[in-house]
């Protein structure tokens, strides 16, 4: 078993990241998503851009594995998913509802008391956006504005963390998620 999937291209900057918190993660091109040979994983890590077609060909393969998408999380798998870097996007490919619009920039954050709002480094964050969270989300950081950033929903025995920060998710947060979840298929 792989402790982490990451779906989308290869970068040299989350090979450290994982190598430095001792933690077995894998890259997936989007054209493999589905295959039964694929291994169970603790958690799915989709980064920022992953909307953008000029960046990214992962949209269309994850509108194709919905219902893979849904049984990973149902089963016990963490799912993170970070900004898609469009106007606006709407997750259809989730099991819950949940919108995202686009603006850069940097955000004042108050602290919370959830657990997974270690994903942060700083309080004063760049995101790409902001999230308008539909039933079933919980919101667990807002901005300035009062607009969310991170959020999370408990779906079957899993748990799905979205967020508009625009920078790698702390070593803290990776190690949380890891002990919140349960191998599953992807």
């Amino acid at each position: 078993m792989t402790d982490i999937a990451i779906i989308g291209d290869r970068t040299f900057l989350y090979e450290k990241l994982f190598a430095e918190l001792s933690v077995s993660f894998q890259f997936l091109s989007p054209a493999i998503l589905g295959s039964p040979f694929l291994p169970r994983y603790k958690a799915v890590l989709i980064p920022t851009g992953f909307a953008n077609a000029q960046y990214s060909q992962t949209l269309p393969a994850l509108l194709r594995m919905k219902s893979n998408i849904s049984d990973f999380v149902r089963k016990g798998g963490v799912l993170t998913v970070f900004g898609p870097m469009v106007e606006k996007h709407d997750f259809d490919w989730l099991p819950v509802p949940l919108s995202y619009v686009c603006e850069i920039g940097g955000r004042c954050v108050s602290p919370s008391e959830d657990e997974c709002s270690c994903i942060l480094c700083t309080s004063t964050p760049e995101c790409d956006g902001y999230l308008i969270p539909g039933e079933g989300f919980e919101t667990v950081l807002k901005d300035e504005k009062g607009r969310a950033i991170l959020v999370t929903a408990r779906f079957g025995e899993g748990l799905i963390v979205a967020t508009t920060l625009h920078e790698f998710p702390a070593g803290e947060y990776i190690k949380w998620a890891l002990g919140q979840a349960k191998p599953a298929k992807l």
